[in-house]
């Protein structure tokens, strides 16, 4: 039995409803239907859209369609039933598939149905009741007497019985039997007065229907049983029902709703059907219909809020006759058309108020940032994109079709010959560049006369060798070698090798590394005489790789780009890269005059933008307040503000708050998507200065507002994603700086600002936006920055089932731990290694991996059971070699190769699906190579086989690395290395070992000389490795690897538990610090720099970024860790930080056992925590903060935290300091100068007042462990604000209301919103915190 909801009634056969609820999952829910009416609300009230692109093309009769009911201020599906059209404007009549109701509104409100609005079938269905047909009373003249008889039509009666039953029922269940056409038959039982009644049998009862009969006799009249089935009282009815249903029949659910406007068509009935002909062209066969074209709809000038002029519907059954009631009800449709027809829309007087067109080519709409010197006109395919024909043919060859965003603005300027910054996504693409870059250089460049050189007219400079090859096999398939001559430069560390270089003369493209190119230039610059396009393909990483090499090769192209006889050749830049980095922004300076910048990625634009990132520490319950004293209500000049949360509840109670402090205040969310064009336009009013704009919304929201303009970004709801926290940010584009003028910024204050507020609840998630924050100029919170950390090495316990890193193993270091995922801690249980870790041993390398990694076997005095196990494999191998039966994942079995017989072992196999031949993936367990094998080598292999364990270790050569930071060893020197030792026993003396790998350090090829006991050294493998120019030494690699040894076993000796628990226990760890820094007031607005834009900060901010903290021993860099590769510094042991966060668990857990979670103990932990310091520009330290003083003391100084609040004749400031020692406070007529010390450090607040006080009747004493000043007004009233700028560290007492004792007993002496950060001041005052 269903949940049904009937929202019309037309008759017993025509009921129109929803089925709310149904068994398993066969009945969508109402949170899918809500979810869909907010997604189309957003989407079709989004601002940005283009609406000639929504409009529909054309109408016509039964065509699904979206429309705006303005009763419900939303968009919804409907179908449209008829047209109207008249000499002034068109209409449609239509039927609303998901609420039941019909309405007429104008073409100017009909929109196009998404197909990702149509997934959901329509959630109105028809229904009429099963088995029952209805009667009439037939009153016979001649005869003088009545009998009832069926009937075609409902007589009124019976539907106003329904009716009145409908409206007295509580609940509503149904049956569903047989699905026809256009309906579906239902059994409905209604629940009235806790009693359960089938209105099927009891329409039957009250004599308004018969049953249906199944035999098709019968004449005009009914039999005995027809006419007078058994009577069911209401009472049996409930009885009967209830018998077979466990429900219980006392319901809380309100009543259906119920309207009386009149249904259309039949289409409704198959919902699934009319999906599937949308939009499809009609033909003329449907007579029936009519169509209207584009040509015939009004071109838009009808005014958007007609549609608030629709008729509401009205229920007159109930003041007339029910058959009068009946007749108008299944009419009213007709009566609206006819009145909406007679009163046609007004024209719209105001054609300013018509919809903005959005152009394609605006790139702001769509999240892309490009700051030009010259106008860029973006091409929109690949059709008209500025390159030659010929490439264009080998991309479409390539399915290169689809331009990027970043194609489409970056390649008409790289094509113009501009110097040009790309920011993207797909920058490790060199297609992105390649074709544009190629069509100006065949165009332009190779024509320009060149007599007085040679050499390449263009460098491509990639990051790595592996990349360099990449880039030259694009430029061979783009069949440019004829004209080009692309030639690839790749050489040792030797100095010979550069002399001896010989690039062809015809050579117009070099493609190499900057570790090469700088080489190169070194002794043979006068090859690049003719420099002018020089290409730095993902530039982030050649800055950061090659940083020295990187500013030769720059110096040496502004050498020769600035010759006079070059002033007419062209001169081009380009960089391509996913990150935007100081080195970029010193490229623009320096090097790159009039450039393009495009970036498609926004929280790359806003590193780009310089905006000014601000974290607030705060509990959940405390972010309102933060949030207030974050914002400057008075700003000097007009401020824009938006805050970001992330739920509608939050928007609701943030506005609340925010209206209370602010003058203007606006606020939108998913239920008021309807006064988007109202917020904007308010938005968008031009306001003086000293005014701040406040809009509250939501993430969703912010999308579909288009905001571009905005100054400053609160982020009361935290970013789910780095992506996330981009888009909030480039709300503000149009105030980023524009480095392509050259207006580098550098001594002007920040324009744009970020706050972002961080609470208990985002504990979990902080990571991924820390790794972000620590590329800004930021400083960040070292709580924040400790948890991170501590984070970071539980998350790497949790990778059990990941191999150690091979480059960590290789090299002592990941080039990018960030991205790599494998395990870069050591865990004992899985390291822990049986071989050798010190003395000499003798190895046989069966397998080189790599010049420095190979696989095979130690050499024992023992080594006979190996051998009598192959002696016995080729024998038994020898008469018969029986496939394996069945390949399975994991088994060992045996493969020939040559005729060697290895043991395999399978690592993975693929599925068959019927395939008779596969193949499948393997590990010789005995060499150690890992590679496929086809299925029919596979061979069974014996048990007795299987006993000896796998012979095969890792050996890896210590202290060689590849050189020019290459993450892989040189084929070349591979291949050379594999020549020389495969197959060859060696000796070597071990050095460590972990799991399965033994470190060797040296490894010597040793021959006997024959008859004598002498032995030679005939090579070293680290020498012949270092021979081939292609490797350097890396003398740290070992003691690398005893770091990280030693750090992953102090750091699982005091976790103790599982990787799970162990980040749970410091995401607890972490909102306890925010707690006890709340209690301790250590908590506050870090550093704000100065800003013209957004108002005056006082001189102790500023003195704040000069006096960096000192960093937390033994913790290690985190931005590091966070933000790239791997350093020595990381593996820093964790030992301190760890232990102090176990003391603060352990210190919560005792005071919660206590009943006082804030002990004295724990609140001095908290303090400690927070206090620790960091270098400036890679965290920021809190509240409390370094400031420089004017003592002759040149130790360092902190500002304390303060609180005030006055009377009517008096100040009391509070320092939120416990316990201090060696007070002193010292008071002028305008200024108070406190000092202490606690903890070993010294405090320091000056106070400078923004009224006078009278000094010798001040006085300083303390009250709860803490220092109090009482501040004697020179004149009594009441101050505006406490100091004369503004200072983070200082702000009202919320917790505190006195009464002032001058005033009345009955006089209300506080008022309500009128105060900063919701406090309650005197109502004469416009007081505001500091």
């Amino acid at each position: 039995m269903l949940t049904v909801s009937l929202l019309k009634v037309e008759n017993p056969s025509c009921l129109w409803g929803r089925v709310v609820r149904g068994p398993g999952d066969d009945a969508e829910t109402t949170q899918q239907y809500d979810n869909l009416l907010t997604q189309m609300n957003l989407f079709y009230h989004d601002v940005t859209h283009d609406l000639h692109k929504l409009k529909p093309t054309s109408l016509e009769e039964g065509q699904v369609c979206v429309v705006y009911w303005s009763v419900m201020k939303s968009w919804c599906r409907a179908v449209v039933e008829s047209i109207i059209m008249d000499s002034v404007s068109c209409r449609a009549c239509c039927l609303l598939v998901d609420h039941g109701e019909q309405l007429v509104v104008s073409s100017d409100q009909i929109r196009v149905a998404l197909q990702n609005f149509l997934q959901l079938p329509f959630w109105v269905r028809r229904f009429h009741l099963a088995g029952i047909k209805p009667t009439t009373l037939r009153v016979s003249v001649r005869e003088e007497k009545a009998a009832l008889v069926p009937s075609t039509r409902w007589d009124s009666s019976a539907t106003l019985y329904l009716h009145n039953l409908l409206k007295a029922s509580t609940w509503a269940e149904a049956v569903l039997l047989e699905s026809e056409s256009d309906s579906t038959s239902i059994e409905l039982y209604l629940t009235v007065e806790n009693i359960k009644i089938c209105v099927n049998d009891d329409l039957v009862a009250k004599k308004f229907a018969l049953y249906i009969r199944e035999s098709a006799g019968g004449g005009g009249g009914l039999d005995e049983v027809d006419q007078f089935p058994v009577m069911l009282y209401s009472g049996i009815l409930n009885q009967t029902v209830c018998t077979s249903s466990n429900k219980p029949t006392a319901q809380s659910r309100p009543p259906p709703v119920m309207s009386h406007s009149l249904a259309a068509g039949d289409w409704l009935m198959a919902p699934s059907t009319l999906q599937s002909q949308q939009h499809q062209p009609k033909t003329y066969e449907e007579s029936s219909r009519s169509k209207l074209t584009e040509e015939q709809l009004c071109p838009g000038s009808q005014s958007k809020t007609d549609s608030d002029t629709v008729a509401a519907e009205g229920d007159s059954s109930e003041d007339t006759d029910s058959s009068l009631a009946a007749a108008l009800t299944k009419h009213l449709h007709l009566f609206r058309c006819l009145l909406e027809w007679l009163n046609p829309e007004p024209l719209n007087h105001d054609p300013d108020a018509a919809d903005d067109v959005l152009l394609p080519s605006e790139p702001r709409r769509s999240d892309i940032l490009v700051h030009s010197a010259l106008p860029v006109e973006p091409c929109s395919s690949l059709d008209d994109a500025p390159i030659t024909d010929g490439l264009r043919l080998v991309l479409q060859r390539k399915q290169y079709i689809t331009l990027s965003p970043a194609d489409r603005y970056s390649w008409p300027a790289v094509a113009r010959g501009c110097n040009t910054v790309i920011i993207s996504q797909n920058a490790d693409q060199p297609l992105s560049y390649l074709a544009p870059l190629l069509t100006h250089i065949l165009l332009n460049s190779i024509f320009t006369p060149l007599t007085s050189s040679t050499g390449p007219i263009a460098v491509l400079l990639c990051p790595g060798r592996e990349k360099v090859q990449a880039v030259y096999d694009l430029l061979e398939e783009l069949k440019v070698n004829p004209v080009l001559h692309p030639a690839i430069v790749l050489l040792g560390i030797g100095k010979d090798e550069a002399k001896a270089v010989r690039i062809p003369k015809n050579c117009l493209l070099l493609v190499s590394t900057p570790f090469v190119l700088a080489r190169l230039l070194s002794c043979r610059c006068f090859l690049f005489l003719r420099l002018y396009h020089l290409v730095l393909d993902e530039a982030d990483r050649l800055f950061t790789l090659a940083p020295d090499q990187m500013a030769t090769i720059l110096q040496h192209f502004q050498k020769v780009t600035s010759r006079e006889e070059n002033a007419s050749c062209p001169q081009q830049l380009i960089a391509v890269a996913k990150r935007w980095t100081s080195h970029i922004q010193g490229l623009l300076a320096k090097h790159m005059p009039n450039p393009c910048i495009v970036l498609t990625v926004p929280e790359e634009a806003a590193l780009y933008a310089n905006v000014q990132q601000i974290i607030l520490t705060t509990l959940e319950n405390s972010k309102i307040s933060a949030l207030l004293g974050a914002l400057d209500f008075n700003p000097d000049v007009c401020q824009k503000t938006l805050i970001v949360s992330n739920s509608a509840q939050e928007v609701d109670d943030v506005f609340k708050a925010v209206s209370n402090q602010s003058g203007f205040c606006l606020r939108t969310h998913e239920g008021l998507t309807h006064q988007f064009d109202l917020v904007i336009q308010q938005w968008k009013k031009g306001f003086g200065p000293r005014t701040q704009v406040i809009l509250v919304t939501t993430n969703e929201c912010l999308k579909c507002l288009g905001i571009r303009d905005a100054t400053c970004v609160v982020h009361y709801g935290f970013p789910a994603s780095p992506r996330v926290f981009g888009s909030r940010l480039f709300c503000m584009v149009e105030n980023f700086r524009d480095l392509s003028e050259g207006d580098q910024r550098e001594s002007c204050p920040h324009l744009t600002r970020s706050v972002l507020l961080i609470s208990e609840r985002n504990a979990g998630h902080v990571v991924g936006v820390l790794r972000y924050l620590v590329r800004t100029s930021a400083l960040l919170p070292p709580e924040l920055l400790s948890f991170a950390q501590r984070v970071h090495m539980a998350r790497e316990n949790q990778k059990t089932n990941r191999p150690l890193c091979s480059d960590l193993k290789s090299f002592g270091v990941c080039r990018d731990s960030s991205v790599c995922p494998s395990r870069h801690r050591v865990i004992s249980h899985l390291d822990q290694s049986e071989l050798p870790a010190t003395g000499v041993i003798d190895v046989v390398p069966l397998h080189v991996e790599a010049a420095s990694v190979f696989y095979g076997r130690i050499v024992g005095k023992e080594d006979g059971s190996f051998q009598n196990m192959v002696s016995e494999m080729t024998s038994y191998y020898a008469d018969k070699k029986p496939g394996a039966k069945e390949v399975l994942e994991g088994g060992l079995y045996a493969v020939q190769e040559d005729e060697v017989f290895h043991r395999v072992k399978i690592l993975s196999v693929p599925e068959r699906r019927g395939r008779l031949f596969f193949s499948v993936f393997v590990q010789f367990i005995d060499v150690g190579k890992e590679e496929t094998v086809k299925s029919y080598q596979i061979l069974q292999l014996p048990d007795r086989f299987c006993s000896l364990p796998g012979q095969a270790v890792e050996i890896i050569v210590c202290h060689v690395k590849p050189v020019d930071a290459e993450t892989d060893w040189h084929p070349k020197v591979t291949r050379t290395i594999s020549q020389k030792i495969r197959g060859l026993q060696h000796r070597a003396r071990a050095v460590f070992s972990l799991g399965n790998t033994v470190f060797v350090d040296p490894m010597v090829r040793v021959t006997q000389v024959p008859g004598t006991k002498t032995v030679i050294n005939e090579y070293n493998v680290q020498s012949e490795i270092l021979k081939t120019r292609m490797g350097i030494s890396n003398p740290e690699h070992l003691d690398l690897l005893k770091a990280l040894c030693q750090e992953s076993r102090e750091a699982a000796h005091l976790s103790g538990s599982s990787p799970e628990l162990r980040i749970k226990a410091e995401e607890e760890v972490l909102a306890e610090a925010f707690r006890l820094a709340e209690v301790s007031q250590v908590a506050d607005p870090p550093q704000l720099e100065p800003c013209e834009r957004l108002g005056p900060v006082s001189p102790q901010i500023r003195s704040v970024a000069s006096a960096p903290l000192e960093a937390e021993p033994g913790l290690a860099p985190v931005c590091d860790l966070l933000a790239g590769p791997a350093a020595p510094a990381q593996r820093n042991t964790h030992t301190a930080d760890l232990r102090s966060a176990e003391q603060m668990m352990s210190h919560r857990n005792e005071d919660e056992d206590k009943g006082d979670v804030f002990h004295t103990s724990c609140r001095a932990s908290a303090v400690n925590c927070c206090q620790i310091g960091v270098p400036a520009g890679d965290a920021q330290g809190h509240s409390q903060q370094v400031i420089s003083t004017n003592d002759t003391d040149s130790t360092k100084s902190f500002h304390p935290q303060v609180r005030w609040y006055q009377t009517s004749d008096s100040v009391v400031v509070t320092v939120k300091l416990m316990n201090p020692e060696s007070q002193r406070c010292d008071f002028y007529p305008d200024r108070v100068v406190y000092s202490g010390r606690v903890d070993g450090r010294t405090y320091r607040a000056d106070l400078q007042l923004q009224a006078s006080i009278v000094p010798d009747r001040c006085c300083c004493e303390m009250k709860s462990n803490e220092p109090v000043l009482r501040l004697v007004k020179e004149e009594q009233g009441f101050w505006e604000r406490l100091l004369r700028n503004k200072n983070i560290f200082v702000s009202y007492d919320m917790e505190h209301f006195e009464e002032d004792e001058d005033r009345t007993p009955h006089c209300l002496s506080f008022v309500e919103n009128t105060g900063e950060e919701n406090c309650y001041v005197n109502s004469e005052s416009g007081s505001e915190s500091d």
